[in-house]
């Protein structure tokens, strides 16, 4: 049992009271508790003894719904003003969809002009040498057995890409991985000679340095070397090897592939898939033909657009007609010397036409992925026979 004391406090007029107030531990379920004192102050007319005091408040309104029609008794609630300026778009529903649409066309990028964009990746193209290691003459190089170690050829070039070419599904090789890769090791073999047993582990760097500058999730040493190289070195010798090979080229490994230029023509001219693939072969069996490379890099992706494009020629129209419709419509991407590349690509269409027609009978790995239904089949294409005997007249 708990005995409450009253203490005086000064200004208030405390009424007192002597009931007996029991705790909690000792208080059983049906006691109901009361207050042992009230405090009210002086400003009170009167002090209410015995009168039971009750709150003047106003009584909670029941929800209305919009429907039922407003009545004196239930008066409408008054409308609260939105000031935060976030919220503003809910009263105006077509000015929402409005922003939305300016939000997600400035994130896809169609409010930027790819000719300015294809302007300035011309600016910074750098042509890509041709090896000149590997045009030596072949009877200067001892290939008594194919485990002497000699300077790496064309052939062991050839063999090293359709290697990578192989792999790149299980690594998950992007195109433009690929093929700057493979500009790289052009550029590196430029300035080196390298032998054959290790020109594997030179492809495998460079496929390193190319994944990351273009991926997101790069290429781990471990995974490019098991997948490229026969003999895997060591982990340690591959980092020495990747830094002498930046230290080699002034760490300068960005630039312009065929491969960059074509997706700017194949956006400008609304290709379908199945034409975008064809783009891709020819750009694939250009990296096999390391003379390819003594022309610029817009004129081979130029070359390659117009001959799938004239190679997916629909039935009953003119081959010739179609290539010079894709020619007028690509020249807004020429400069002044239009006459100069048009008369160079000729040139390099007619080789990969030449090499589309081997890839056949050589049954590589570029042929037998592209016969795939996943690339729609394309290295089963063929060539129309006056398309090439006009490529023919104009390269001799």
């Amino acid at each position: 049992m708990i005995r409450r004391k009253s203490y005086e406090v000064p200004n208030y007029s405390i009424r007192k009271n002597s009931e007996t107030i029991i705790s909690n531990s000792q208080s059983p379920s049906f006691v109901v508790y009361l207050k042992s004192s009230e405090i009210i102050t002086f400003e009170d007319s009167k002090v209410h003894s015995t009168a039971l005091t009750i709150r003047d408040v106003q009584k909670r309104q029941k929800p209305i719904s919009p429907i039922c029609p407003t009545s004196s008794a239930h008066p409408a609630p008054k409308k609260t003003k939105l000031d935060s300026p976030e919220i503003e778009y809910f009263d105006d529903y077509s000015s929402m969809v409005r922003d939305n649409d300016s939000r997600k066309n400035a994130i896809a990028g169609s409010n930027i002009d790819i000719y300015e964009m294809y302007a300035a990746l011309c600016e910074s193209a750098t042509p890509i040498p041709v090896p000149h290691t590997l045009l030596e003459d072949e009877s200067e190089k001892s290939s008594d057995s194919e485990t002497t170690k000699r300077t790496s050829s064309i052939e062991d070039r050839k063999q090293v890409i359709l290697k990578l070419i192989s792999r790149r599904s299980s690594m998950k090789i992007s195109n433009e991985t690929l093929h700057l890769s493979v500009a790289i090791l052009d550029k590196s073999l430029d300035l080196m000679e390298v032998d054959n047993e290790s020109i594997g582990a030179l492809a495998a760097i460079t496929l390193i340095i190319a994944s990351k500058v273009e991926d997101v999730v790069c290429l781990t040493m471990e995974s490019a070397l098991e997948f490229i190289t026969e003999k895997v070195p060591s982990v340690e010798i591959a980092a020495n090897l990747e830094r002498f090979v930046l230290v080699t080229l002034d760490f300068k490994v960005t630039m312009p592939t065929p491969f960059n230029f074509a997706s700017y023509m194949l956006v400008h001219l609304c290709a379908p898939e199945s034409t975008m693939h064809s783009v891709y072969y020819f750009l694939e069996l250009s990296l096999l033909y390391v003379h390819n490379r003594s022309y610029s890099s817009d004129v081979v992706a130029y070359a390659a657009t117009c001959l799938a494009f004239a190679m997916e020629t629909d039935p009953g129209k003119s081959v010739m007609k179609t290539l010079r419709e894709t020619e007028l419509k690509l020249r807004v991407f020429s400069d002044k010397n239009h006459q100069k590349k048009r008369s160079e690509s000729r040139e390099v269409m007619r080789i990969m036409s030449d090499l589309f027609l081997v890839a056949a009978s050589e049954n590589h790995s570029i042929y037998r992925e592209y016969a795939t239904s996943r690339r729609f089949y394309v290295a089963n294409r063929r060539i129309d026979p006056d398309l090439q005997e006009m490529l023919q007249i104009d390269s001799d």
